[in-house]
């Protein structure tokens, strides 16, 4: 594989997935490719169109092989061994989006100021986000690369569904979607040694404390970490990462826990109705106990 030990965030859409996206992309070891794992076989809103069907072209292949959507979100369920042919068609794409994503929120700088360097790109380990549908493709991925490292991220399921029911789904049909993502991951928390669970509160309340320990689960060297990255908007920290966030400014690890927002949990699960707040329980009570969340 030309990919060598990568690393995938793994976990739910709007969890808070940026902000450990963020800290492991802080590592001069670490790149990713354009965009999530999804948009990177079949584009995103904001590229152009002939980048989009360039790229929905070269997944086709993958796809009629594959004889199904491998990569959707939206698609809650196991997916099909990989054959050999698609594993290498995966890897290189994946290898060739990391060498393509050199835009300056992206893998041109590894430090404040420092740009990366061709080979340093090449050389660097490849981060890839895989949210909701996409937590099924974590055992494909486990065997196609035997060294890499995966971060589960979980978050007490009623702060999220809060987030999702503002967007309009209800909340216990987002329950049952909470029940299968978080089922599956942490099933393969159990089954794969090279799995790690990290908790979206540990990130907001011990922030460089669970930074330096996801450096340490994931083999890279925490010290070279002096700054943290952060996509952000033109108000600041004000908006971090997603929507239209769009500079790339760097913190000290002080300034870095200090953006990162606390009590949110709190807040949101306070915006939920009773009913609500039954509907999801009633989906995914059982899994937020596995998960060591109570009710």
């Amino acid at each position: 594989m030309l990919n060598k030990k990568p690393i995938f965030i793994v976990g739910l859409s709007r969890g808070g997935s940026s902000i450990i996206l963020n800290v492991l992309r802080s590592h001069p070891g670490v790149c990713s490719p354009r965009g999530e794992t999804n948009q990177v076989f079949y584009g995103k809103p904001d590229e152009s169109l002939n980048t989009r069907v360039s790229k929905i072209f070269r997944y086709l292949p993958i796809m009629i092989r594959q004889r199904e959507h491998l990569f959707s979100p939206h698609v809650h369920r196991k997916r099909r061994p990989l054959s050999p042919q698609n594993m290498e068609a995966i890897d290189r794409v994946l290898f060739r989006e990391k060498l393509l994503a050199i835009d300056d929120t992206q893998n041109r700088y590894r430090a404040e100021g420092v740009e990366y360097t061709v080979e340093e790109i090449r050389e660097a380990r490849l981060l890839c986000k895989n949210l909701d549908g996409l937590v099924f493709t974590t055992p494909l991925f486990a065997s196609m690369y035997p060294d890499a490292t995966f971060f589960g991220l979980v978050r007490n399921g009623l702060a999220v569904c809060e987030a999702h029911i503002r967007r309009g789904i209800s909340a216990s049909a987002y329950g049952k979607l909470y029940a299968h993502v978080c089922g599956q991951l942490a099933t393969d928390a159990r089954r794969l040694p090279n799995f790690h669970v990290v908790r979206y509160e540990a990130l907001t309340n011990e922030t460089i404390d669970t930074a330096q320990q996801i450096f340490k689960l994931a083999g890279l060297d925490g010290n070279r970490v002096e700054k943290y990255r952060l996509v952000v908007g033109n108000e600041g920290d004000q908006q971090r990462t997603g929507g239209t966030a769009s500079n790339l400014a760097w913190y000290s690890p002080q300034e870095f826990a200090e953006t990162i927002a606390t009590g949110i949990d709190e807040e949101q699960i306070r915006r939920l109705s009773p009913k609500d707040r039954d509907d999801f329980l009633k989906e995914a009570g059982n899994v937020m106990e596995i998960l060591g969340y109570g009710n």
